[in-house]
C-alpha cells in the first residue's frame, strides 16, 4: 500500500527513532510508491533545523527526498483542502492547513495517509500509527 507521509511520521521516524514505523518505512523505502508533499517538506526541514540545527536538517531531508515522491498542490487540492478543514472544524477537530492539504493530496492520489497526528485517529483514509 502506498502512502502520502506527514511530518509527524517522518519526525517519528527520522528524529525518534520510533519502531512501530520500521515496517512502514522497509516498505516505502523497497517500493518508492509513496509520496511527501512540499508543505511537509517545509515543516520537517524547520523542525529538525530548529532543534538539531542545518546539517541533521540536510540529512534528513536528502534522505526523504531519495525514496519518496513529491506531490504538489494544484487547485483542486487546495480547494478540497479549504472544505475538508472546514468540515473538520464543525467536528471540533481543528487540524492545521498542512494536515488538509495532506489529506486533501493523499485522497487525490488514491493513498493512505501516513501519521500517528491525534486529530487523524478514525478518519478514513488514514493509516494510524502510534
Amino acid at each position: 500500500m502506498p502512502f502520502l507521509v506527514d511530518t509527524y511520521a517522518l519526525m517519528e521516524w527520522f528524529v525518534w527513532d520510533n519502531k512501530n514505523y520500521k515496517k512502514y518505512f522497509e516498505q516505502i523505502q523497497q517500493r518508492k510508491n509513496s509520496y511527501v508533499s512540499e508543505i511537509t517538506l517545509v515543516e520537517l526541514f524547520h523542525h529538525v533545523y530548529h532543534k538539531e540545527g542545518k546539517d541533521e536538517a540536510e540529512i534528513i531531508y536528502s534522505s526523504v527526498v531519495n525514496y519518496l515522491n513529491i506531490a504538489k498542490m494544484d487547485e483542486e487540492i487546495i480547494k478540497n483542502s479549504g472544505i475538508f478543514r472546514s468540515n473538520m472544524l464543525k467536528k471540533k477537530k481543528a487540524l492545521s492547513y498542512a494536515d488538509c492539504i495532506n489529506y486533501s493530496i493523499a485522497e487525490k492520489l488514491n493513498l493512505k495517509l501516513l501519521t500517528g497526528d491525534e486529530d487523524f485517529k478514525g478518519i478514513q483514509n488514514v493509516e494510524f500509527v502510534k
